[in-house]
């Protein structure tokens, strides 16, 4: 993002356990059956929503417009009304698993930064998969994604994928003695990542 714009990158946020994208232990998705649930990565796989245009001065919109050939999904915009994408509150969550934990982060960031006289901070625009339609039972960030596709899928069983959707990290474990020591493994190496932004909601979303 132009950093002309005035917004502060974010990739966590801080005391968020948000449950967006998950699913029950006992609904776990296989690694085949989760990666055909995965969106497309790389040149051109993200699109731009604009939620709040109202709130998008013109001579930065061509900007925007333009960002999607750099920035990856999930990621959101947040700003202030009163203070707008110039303002020092004005922030961009990045690399989180689904549009909701994008938008959590960009608010609790940028309402953290404003004014205490200056409105919420409300999402005015967001970064998700091209073709992305809502209500998803599996989703991942794009790094996330590329590494579930191109390494974890392939590699031997027993094997778990953990993600923190507070945070946006994740950590995976293959080739482990049981089952149960691929699902802590996974677990273990989310939270240690994630505990870092100071979120503790790592979960299992993927084994075998």
């Amino acid at each position: 993002m132009n950093s002309r714009i005035g917004i502060v990158m974010v990739g966590v946020t801080i005391g968020l356990a948000l449950g967006a994208g998950s699913v029950l232990a006992q609904q776990l998705p296989n690694a085949r059956q989760a990666a055909r649930q995965l969106y497309k990565t790389g040149r051109n796989a993200t699109e731009i929503r604009f939620l709040r245009p109202d709130l998008i001065p013109p001579q930065i919109m061509p900007t925007l417009k333009k960002a999607p050939e750099v920035q990856t999904y999930y990621a959101a915009i947040a700003v202030s009304p009163d203070e707008g994408l110039m303002g020092k509150s004005a922030v961009q969550a990045v690399n989180f698993h689904d549009p909701e934990s994008a938008a959590a982060a960009a608010i609790a960031g940028c309402n953290a930064k404003r004014a205490k006289k200056s409105k919420p901070c409300v999402v005015v625009a967001d970064f998700v998969p091209k073709g992305y339609k809502p209500g998803a039972s599996f989703s991942l960030s794009a790094n996330a994604t590329e590494v579930f596709k191109k390494k974890y899928r392939w590699a031997g069983r027993k094997k778990a994928f953990a993600v923190s959707h507070a945070s946006g990290n994740w950590g995976m474990a293959v080739k482990a003695g049981t089952i149960e020591d691929a699902r802590a493994a996974a677990i273990a190496d989310c939270a240690a990542k994630a505990a870092k932004a100071g979120a503790n909601d790592c979960a299992v979303v993927s084994e075998n």
